[in-house]
């Protein structure tokens, strides 16, 4: 099966419609919204398109820090603008209904908005039989560590979980565990072992990785 996995968006709407007329499966990695260079308006289009394609069984998406900036205030990320607040609450329940926390594609591939660092993995005593069990429990919980933030981050924990890892500073891959992520800026798809950075604004468009799973 081939998966193609779209990095961080970012009010970029011509790119949400390319990902979107490309055949097969579908996964979003978050952060549709906030942009330092589009207005607010056009992170509402690329969120309702990206919902309607769910909605359609088109595609699949994950929460990123920037959507959930607007859901918990522990989230509050740059580029937070009241008109957004006020789309989002509006679209609050598609929202919710549409957006997962993670996906798990095989029982050793993990697709989250950030990655799960090696030092969460050990210092959280995970592993494969519980990974998916334990990421549901742990996203309702605000102090869980899926929502921890990083010093890297401004944050006050010593590394970040699968909403705000750095991948600069913060990631390792972990043994046995294959990833997806986006989160953190750079060039080009960047690749540890089997995990994958796909956020890409820094050569100015999120990036797509096609993978056979």
């Amino acid at each position: 099966m081939k998966v193609t996995f779209i990095g961080d968006i970012h009010g970029q709407v011509e790119i949400v419609k390319t990902a979107l007329a490309k055949r097969g499966r579908k996964i979003f990695v978050g952060d549709l919204v906030d942009s330092f260079t589009h207005p607010p308006v056009e992170s509402r289009k690329c969120m309702e398109l990206v919902l309607g394609a769910v909605e359609a069984g088109k595609a699949e998406v994950i929460y990123g820090n920037h959507e959930l900036s607007y859901l918990f205030p522990h989230h509050r990320c740059s580029g937070y603008t009241n008109a957004t607040y006020g789309f989002m609450q509006e679209l609050r329940p598609r929202i919710t209904a549409a957006f997962k926390s993670h996906i798990m594609l095989a029982p050793d591939f993990l697709v989250t908005h950030a990655g799960l660092s090696k030092q969460l993995w050990e210092d959280q005593l995970l592993n494969l039989d519980v990974l998916d069990h334990v990421l549901c429990d742990w996203w309702p919980d605000i102090s869980s560590p899926a929502h921890w933030i990083g010093y890297g981050r401004g944050g006050p924990n010593s590394y970040g979980g699968t909403f705000w890892c750095d991948f600069r500073r913060e990631f390792q891959p972990v043994p046995g565990l294959r990833q997806v992520f986006g989160h953190t800026r750079g060039k080009g798809i960047r690749q540890v072992e089997q995990s994958y950075c796909i956020d890409c604004l820094e050569d100015g468009a999120p990036q797509f990785l096609t993978l056979d799973i």
